[in-house]
């Protein structure tokens, strides 16, 4: 029996592929866990097709996240912390509070893609970071000052 295959299963196929099983495997392994569809010509169009949208949305999201590196490479942005008098943060800023900043001004940044912040920032000044995503490295400056 031809089967597509819809999730990568050891020892038959990857994802989206077309393969011929034995029926007995297709039909009580296979099929009923959702792992596979009998491949019918209709379905091998459609999930083609479902597969080649899919490859433009992530084009268009790809397209989008380098445009929008594109605009945060080189700026400025400013986080306010409380502090002490000395300058000491009482709370340190790490990837993911750097990540929701960047968010705040449009770009969709994940914690994961920032460089060059290996420890939360524990006190107040100018810290250069990277964001390296989409093939394109941003070169942010984060602007830390005290919220008292």
């Amino acid at each position: 029996m031809k089967i597509l295959i819809l999730k990568d299963v050891g020892g038959v196929g990857q994802h989206g592929t077309v393969k011929e099983v034995k029926d007995g495997y297709a039909l009580n392994f296979l099929i009923p866990r959702g792992l596979a569809v009998q491949a019918t010509p209709e379905k091998v169009a459609a999930h083609a097709k479902q597969a080649e949208e899919n490859a433009k949305k992530a084009d268009a999201a790809n397209k989008d996240m380098v445009e929008k590196l594109h605009n945060l490479n080189g700026r400025r942005v400013v986080v306010r912390a409380p502090a002490n008098k000395q300058g000491h943060l009482f709370k340190g800023i790490n990837k993911k509070a750097v990540a929701d900043e960047l968010s705040n001004l449009g770009a969709a940044i994940l914690p994961d893609t920032i460089t060059g912040l290996e420890d939360a920032i524990k006190e107040v000044g100018e810290y250069v970071i990277h964001v390296v995503d989409a093939g394109v490295d941003a070169a942010i400056t984060i602007a830390v000052e005290a919220a008292n």
